[in-house]
């Protein structure tokens, strides 16, 4: 009856397979990830009070996020060559949607929004297609923890924290450095697939020629 019921109303069906894509993710994060950024933000603030407080200033920040990110963008696409998984793939472009952000071109922070969304309703349409990345929990714990970092630095960004004391002379700082920090999850991230697809034997890993000897055994 499921079945016939699925075949009669698809975009139902559809809208519940989603939902369910978005409950597991929420109820498959750790549970470290949620009050993360807010403890990491308050490292920030006293590093700010500190000698080298220059640190988290924008400037700096601006210098710094492009790296990190680039970095990852750079190693992404040598994963997803390397793995070739349908997980790598999202990863690839998750990653190079962040970094074309992070060079404020017109258009991309809107854009970069619209491929997250995008990226997201792929991922859950194919979803049986990552479980074996994302039964990981270093996998799970990062994704988790970039992106719920990202959101909190929106909410920094649309000053939902004006509340607090003296927001307005360290919120910048905040801010900025705590992007820069998702950025950084966001590459241990890239790493942390490389590491596990080749554990699992991605396809790349599988087509890769044996060494000499290797038949020896």
């Amino acid at each position: 009856m499921t079945n016939d019921a699925s075949r009669r109303f698809p975009l139902e069906s559809t809208v519940r397979h989603h939902l369910g894509s978005a409950k597991a993710a929420l109820l498959g994060a750790p549970y470290w990830v949620w009050p993360l950024p807010f403890l990491l933000s308050a490292g920030i603030f006293l590093i700010l009070q500190s000698p080298i407080g220059w640190f988290t200033e924008k400037p700096v920040q601006e210098i710094v996020a492009p790296v990190v990110i680039g970095l990852a963008a750079v190693l992404a696409l040598f994963v997803h060559r390397w793995v070739r998984e349908f997980f790598t793939l999202l990863l690839a472009c998750f990653v190079w949607a962040l970094f074309l952000r992070e060079l404020h071109f017109y258009g991309t922070s809107n854009g970069a929004y619209a491929a997250i969304i995008l990226l997201a309703w792929w991922a859950s349409s194919r979803r049986d297609e990552i479980r074996d990345f994302l039964k990981w929990p270093s996998i799970r714990g990062l994704l988790a923890a970039s992106l719920w970092t990202y959101f909190v630095t929106k909410l920094f960004d649309r000053h939902y924290f004006s509340f607090l004391p003296g927001y307005y002379s360290w919120n910048n700082n905040v801010e900025e450095s705590l992007e820069t920090l998702a950025h950084a999850m966001v590459l241990a991230l890239v790493v942390v697939t490389l590491r596990i697809g080749s554990l699992q034997g991605g396809r790349g890993a599988r087509d890769a020629p044996a060494s000499p000897g290797s038949d020896a055994a």
